[in-house]
Parts: structure tokens; C-alpha cells; sequence
């Protein structure tokens, strides 16, 4: 689609033009402050576990190996400056980069996924000695993370449910993530 605005003078033009720009850039370090993709997690989670799992599930230790600093740093740049202009290809990117980026945004993250918030009762979950207990409390913490936590975090697990079960010997391909009851 196409948009057309019409300002009245040259600075109303240039005033537009800088506000789309910095629009269009992701504008800070928080999960709400992403560009999103269509299924409202940030493009650059959503770009990267797509590259790694058309490209990247055949390499054992994809999480473990290192990519290069200066690739990484570019990518990460290009990622905060426009997101939704990054096209990764496997002939112009590495895998290793790749997954490093993705460490890296949560890594990097102002309040990462599981909120700081909510930080004191993941603790007091994880202490809860009884399995099932634990896993029901880890349950209704999940269900009151923000939406937009909520759907990145399901994005992630189903990455690495899909990665770790692709490379586990005797273990099939699951092609997605059972429902939690």
C-alpha cells in the first residue's frame, strides 16, 4: 500500500519524514517497544528462530557455537534501526550469528520475558519441592505474563522444543507444541 501526506511547508514535510523514520526503528530495549510481527511477537525473534529452523536444525550445538562480534553487532544494529527491512539469507548470514542475536535480544532485554515483576514468585515456584505443585504454580505465572510476553515466550518454546527434538536421537520431529491443559 501506498500513503501519501502533504504537509503545508517543507518543515511540516521534514517533521513527518523524521517521526516515520524513528517509527519505523524499534524505540528502546523493552518487548513493547518492538516492531511486531503478524502473530505480535517482535520481528526479530519471530526472523531469527524462522532462519534457524529452515537453515540451522541440521547443526549440532547451534546454541553453543559462537558467531562472529562485528556480524552480530551489525545485525543487531540493522534489527534496532528497522526490523522489518531485515532479510536474513543464508548466503549472506551464518547460523551462529543468527542464534547469537536471538541470545543476545533477550539477553538485552530491559525486562525480560518472565517480568521483573514477577521475578520473586518464579523464585518462589521454582523452591516448591512437589513436581506437580510447581508446574501448576509455573502455569498461573505464565497465564499472567502480558500478552505480548505470553505469545514471545510460546514463540521460543516452540523453537527449542522443535530444535532439541529434531536433534535428539530416536525422537521425531514434533512440528509443534503440545497445548498445556
Amino acid at each position: 500500500r501506498t500513503f501519501y501526506l502533504q504537509g503545508l511547508s517543507r518543515a511540516d514535510s521534514a517533521a513527518w519524514y523524521t517521526d516515520i523514520q524513528a517509527s519505523a526503528g524499534g524505540r528502546g530495549n523493552a518487548l513493547r517497544d518492538q516492531q511486531l510481527s503478524r502473530g505480535d511477537i517482535p520481528i526479530i525473534v519471530d526472523s531469527c528462530i524462522a532462519f534457524i529452523t529452515q537453515y540451522g536444525l541440521r547443526h549440532e550445538g547451534i546454541y553453543r557455537k559462537n558467531g562472529a562480534k562485528s556480524r552480530i553487532k551489525v545485525l543487531m544494529e540493522e534489527f534496532r534501526r528497522d526490523a522489518r527491512n531485515v532479510k536474513l539469507r543464508i548466503s549472506d548470514n551464518f547460523i551462529e550469528d543468527v542464534t547469537d542475536v536471538l541470545k543476545r535480544f533477550f539477553r538485552e532485554l530491559e525486562d525480560p520475558v518472565f517480568t521483573l515483576e514477577l521475578h520473586p514468585q518464579w523464585k518462589e515456584a521454582a523452591a516448591i519441592s512437589s513436581k506437580p505443585q510447581r508446574l501448576e504454580r509455573y502455569k498461573e505465572l505464565i497465564h499472567r505474563l502480558p500478552r505480548l510476553n505470553h505469545k514471545t515466550l510460546a514463540a521460543l518454546i516452540g523453537h527449542l522444543y522443535r530444535s532439541v527434538g529434531h536433534l535428539s536421537a530416536g525422537f521425531p520431529d514434533p512440528g509443534g507444541v503440545p497445548k498445556a491443559s
